[in-house]
Parts: C-alpha cells; structure tokens; sequence
C-alpha cells in the first residue's frame, strides 16, 4: 500500500515525522487551495519547495493548480505530482448541478469571499450564506459562531451537491480563474500534462 500523507496544515517538521513514521508520499498543501484552507498564509508556490528540501520521498503539490503553467510550475519546484481539487469539479463526470459548474466557470479568484471558521479560514463563490459569513466576520464574530452558522458538511452538501445556492456554498481554490470549459477529465489531464508527453 502506497501511503500519501495530507496535513491541511503542513510544515517541514510535521513532513519529516510522516516520513520517518512510514510516508511514501507528502502533500504540500497551500493557501490558494479550495475546502477547510491551511492555518498559515503561505502559498503553494512557497509551500512546496519549502517541504521538497525538508524530505527525501515525494511531494505532491496542492492549490490552485488549474492549467498547463500551474502543472509545470509545480514541477519546477521540485513537486513529482499534484493534488487538484477545483479543477475535476469542473469536469463532465464531476457529480455537482450545471449551475454550480457555470459559477466555477464564471468565478474570479479576485471575487471570492473569504471569511475566519473553525479551524482557520474559508473561501466561497459568492452566495447569500457565505456573504453572510463574510459580514459575521467583519463585525468580529468567534470562529465557533461564524462555524455554526456555516455548519459545514450539510450547508456544502446544499450548494455544491445540490446546487441550492440561496442557502448553501461553493468553496473553490484560487486557481478557478483559469477554468473556462466543462471537460472531461481525461482532456484536463490531457491538457495539463502536454508538456510531459514523449
């Protein structure tokens, strides 16, 4: 069995004992990811070569890795494979309504709403639930008030699996500014990985 070990939060430390303890394989999990996001503000492309020097084995690199110029960026940096979220919920068998496939494919990095929960931080295309969210935050909320108010495995489940965009939320990574089509998954990885064909 191949072990990948994901820490939402990782730091050469945390790499180094999944290592020790028996990883094949670690991914470097950046800022610009979608989902639950890391408790530092470090980028994926500062992430990775930062846990590439801490080990010996693999990394894989996640966040915002959407097209062909993310894909070799990652690899530039020392990353042996990627770990894409965002960009397979854009594709034709990714199991989510059209219309939150057409908000992904309308999103701008520079328009999504980021706002404090439990643990660290969120980010969402704009819906009513997650400007509220936003707001909650603004007026200085907890972190356990803005999470209860998110409740987020059924608020989720209501946006990005139901597509009920008044009441649930999108949560995409920062790369979603470089999707512009549905596609089925083996023309993403097709397109992503052009520049590694022999």
């Amino acid at each position: 069995m191949t072990v990948v070990y994901r820490q939402i939060t990782v730091t050469p430390e945390i790499a180094q004992k999944a290592e020790k303890a028996g990883a094949d394989i670690i991914v470097a999990t950046g800022m610009d990811e979608g989902g639950d996001l890391p408790g530092s503000n470090i980028g994926t492309f500062s992430i990775v070569p930062l846990i590439v020097d801490s080990v010996k084995i693999p990394v894989m690199a996640a966040g915002g890795i959407t097209d062909r110029r993310t894909f070799n960026a990652a690899f530039a940096l020392g990353a042996e494979g990627v770990f894409c979220g965002t960009l397979f919920l854009s594709s034709k068998e990714a199991r989510i309504p059209q219309n939150v496939k057409d908000m992904i494919l309308k999103a701008k990095a520079t328009d999504l709403d980021f706002f404090r929960t439990h643990p660290y931080y969120y980010r969402s295309i704009p819906t009513p639930l997650s400007q509220k969210l936003l707001q909650m935050d603004k007026d200085l909320k907890t972190r356990e008030e803005i999470a209860n108010a998110m409740h987020p495995t059924r608020n989720m489940k209501f946006g990005m699996l139901d597509g009920q965009i008044d009441v649930g939320y999108v949560s995409v990574g920062l790369g979603v500014s470089l999707i512009h089509s549905i596609r089925t998954c083996k023309e993403i990885i097709d397109d992503i990985t052009q520049d590694f064909k022999h």
